[in-house]
């Protein structure tokens, strides 16, 4: 380096380094827009339907479209399980959920890519919705089992890859924990809050992350300067793992309508 800061004919190259490259939110974008069409969907139903104009707060048009019923999922209607995380009982609920979605939704989804992103978010959500028709008999939607997940997921991510990411790294996990210290704690302490949905989608964004993990590698050819580290595809273990968590959810279903939900 000469007295001017440009480097001189014998600098040595900067030295390499790595980076991980993400993922655009597409998937992300995508759910909240579906979030959103469907909230529209609920106001429109109830004007058509029934001359309404609370239909996001109606119970009658949510459960015309779908919430989750122990008393009607356990006589058959196992798809209120699925249509019920795109459901939201009025702007609020819908605008707290989707502030969730629009932040952890592009962490993850730049982590793990679209497909393992996807899979964390609906089979953590039915899970949520599982452990909500186990134990809770309250009529109830949203998208707050499949937010809960993805909380999940950051939190296993960030925790494998603490020793890699420094203090950006740390500090992420340490912020994730505190999120959902301060949402466990507020859960509890508000009626009216399906907080075994939260519990159910939280462990189930544990278990799916934990088995779809990324696993990163060097480029071929290593060159000064910064390189994006190379996601290993992992094509046959992401699709077998896939395949065990929804076989688990189905089993977990069955056993519960086996013993009996709970009923209003």
């Amino acid at each position: 380096m000469n007295l001017f800061g440009a480097r001189g004919p014998f600098a040595s190259p900067p030295p390499p380094t790595f980076y991980i490259p993400l993922a655009p939110p597409l998937v992300s974008r995508a759910l909240i827009g579906i979030n959103l069409l469907v909230f529209a969907a609920t106001f429109v139903y109830g004007l058509l339907e029934y001359g309404v104009w609370n239909g996001p707060s109606n119970l009658r048009v949510l459960f015309d479209m779908g919430m989750k019923s122990n008393l009607h999922i356990f006589y058959g209607q196992s798809w209120r399980l699925f249509t019920a995380m795109f459901l939201h009982i009025g702007a609020i609920h819908l605008i707290s959920n989707l502030i969730g979605l629009f932040w952890l939704g592009p962490i993850i989804e730049g982590h793990f890519g679209h497909l393992r992103f996807a899979a964390i978010y609906l089979l953590g959500g039915l899970l949520g919705s599982i452990a909500s028709y186990a134990f809770s008999p309250a009529l109830s939607a949203g998208a707050s089992g499949a937010v809960f997940a993805l909380l999940g997921a950051t939190i296993v991510y960030f925790y494998r890859f603490r020793d890699n990411m420094g203090r950006q790294g740390q500090s992420m996990l340490q912020s994730a924990l505190a999120i959902l210290v301060i949402n466990l704690v507020l859960g509890f302490s508000v009626a009216n809050v399906d907080n075994w949905g939260h519990l159910g989608g939280l462990a189930g964004g544990v278990i799916v992350a934990a088995g779809l993990l990324p696993r990163y590698r060097p480029p071929a050819v290593v060159r000064a300067g910064a390189q994006p580290l190379i996601r290993e595809a992992r094509t046959a273990r992401t699709l077998a793992w896939t395949l065990v968590c929804a076989l688990l959810l189905y089993a977990a279903f069955k056993a519960v309508s086996f013993i009996g939900p709970p009923m209003p």
